[in-house]
């Protein structure tokens, strides 16, 4: 094999199986397919502390916090806690659905700019950006 043709298996194997990088703070983009939309300028977001591998965010109306656990794509979250306040009738809409979506996770891919979180069969449960 060529020293570019090991090269490029390297990277593709690495690029393929490689843990997707989870830091910092992400905009829920799409919960089921769907855009999130919410009243009021605060929109729904999760950040990751990579160091404490804690989560904590914004759902629609209230705050999230738990932990998470990563090993590659392997992603599931811990039991969520989260303030208890009402909010308008879109907003905890979205609300349910990003909580719901949460549970259902068990893996995480990378795409672009973007991360897509995936339940056991591999749909996409909800997509974040920057």
């Amino acid at each position: 094999m060529t020293g570019v043709a090991m090269a490029a298996t390297a990277f593709l194997m690495t690029s393929c199986c490689s843990q997707p990088d989870l830091g910092g703070k992400w905009n829920v983009l799409k919960v089921n397919g769907e855009e999130v939309t919410v009243l009021g300028d605060e929109k729904p977001f999760v950040e990751f502390n990579t160091e404490e591998s804690k989560v904590h965010g914004f759902t629609g109306c209230n705050i999230m916090n738990g932990a998470y656990t990563q090993d590659g794509k392997e992603l599931t979250f811990g039991n969520m806690a989260t303030t208890m306040m009402a909010g308008p009738e879109e907003n905890m809409k979205a609300e349910s659905a990003v909580l719901g979506a949460i549970a259902k996770v068990a893996s995480v891919k990378a795409d672009g700019e973007n991360l897509l979180l995936l339940d056991e069969e591999k749909n996409v449960v909800m997509e974040l950006g920057k």
